[in-house]
């Protein structure tokens, strides 16, 4: 009579299987697990980025943090543009900037107009966290007004809070008033505007720059 075949290696086969089986799923698990936890960070593109409305010393300090110390000289002058845009904000023009092949938003801050961020809303990008240069401005701090300054003049809010934001620059960075630039100052193109109120933003500049710094 022939013996009947004998099973223990195909028991073991399964046994495996089952085991990498079990190993895999348990991976599975642990890794979704993980990623629900910690999830990927956002581009650079979206963010961080910080924002304050109705800024006061102490607002304007937390929004001016970097993520390391800022190395002394870093930083010698001050640029303004407009976004040449009806709406925006600094994650709308980032991702614009990102499909552009820039990496992310171009400018250390910006200050919306009410249609797609509030009017006056500074906001600080990724850049000014990192202490990145600008796409094109190296060693200035980049801001942009969000709107079309050929066509129509920034609000007030806007104008007032740029003015906030920039002597609290020059302030902190020691940048004198002659080192604040209009972008069209520097290359061929209209930008902060045509509709720019130059006088009245240099003006507020050199009457606030006599101010002693806040104790």
């Amino acid at each position: 009579m022939a013996r009947s075949r004998r099973k223990e290696p195909v028991t073991l086969e399964r046994r495996t299987l089952m085991v990498w089986a079990s190993l895999v799923v348990s991976l599975s698990l642990v890794s979704g697990l993980l990623l629900l936890l910690n999830p990927i960070p956002h581009a650079p593109a979206v963010g961080p980025v910080l924002t304050v409305l109705d800024p006061t010393p102490d607002d304007l300090q937390s929004l001016l943090a970097t993520r390391g110390a800022v190395q002394e000289g870093r930083w010698r002058g001050i640029v303004i543009h407009h976004s040449g845009s009806n709406r925006g904000s600094a994650e709308s023009l980032g991702r614009l900037h990102q499909s552009q092949g820039f990496g992310g938003l171009g400018y250390h801050f910006v200050i919306g107009n009410g249609d797609g961020a509030h009017d006056g809303e500074i906001q600080a990008g990724y850049r000014w966290a990192r202490q990145i240069d600008g796409i094109d401005t190296r060693d200035a701090i980049a801001i942009c007004l969000v709107g079309n300054g050929d066509q129509v003049q920034p609000s007030r809010t806007q104008i007032n809070q740029l003015v906030k934001l920039v002597t609290q620059l020059q302030r902190r960075f020691q940048i004198p008033a002659e080192r604040v630039y209009l972008y069209r100052d520097l290359v061929p193109t209209t930008s902060p505007g045509l509709r720019f109120p130059t006088v009245q933003f240099r003006n507020q500049l050199l009457d606030l720059e006599l101010q002693p710094p806040p104790q």
